[in-house]
């Protein structure tokens, strides 16, 4: 029993860290898509440029910029907590 309870801990703890790796990768994906330059940061333009609510693009731009230096690395990018799912509405009733 002990085998097959320390065996699962083990495969439970693989499967969590490459979750983890997934993660960072696309984190990782995402900044390299919006860091136009390459210079290994994003800069507000930049940022504009890739985003798909410009409107709103300065003030998510100010959130990540944890070091305020107006610039974003990869770092505080990553930190960054993804966005919630909005809720959806319950359907109205059926009219009859």
């Amino acid at each position: 029993m002990k085998k097959t309870t320390t065996l699962a801990t083990i495969v439970a703890i693989t499967l969590m860290g490459s979750a983890l790796c997934h993660a960072q990768d696309a984190k990782k994906n995402q900044f390299n898509k919006i860091d136009a330059d390459k210079n290994g940061s994003i800069s507000l333009e930049e940022f504009k440029a890739k985003s798909k609510t410009p409107e709103q693009a300065d003030k998510k731009f100010t959130k990540l910029d944890a070091d305020k230096n107006g610039s974003v690395s990869l770092e505080e990018f990553s930190a960054a907590k993804p966005k919630k799912p909005k809720k959806q509405k319950p359907a109205a009733p059926a009219a009859e």
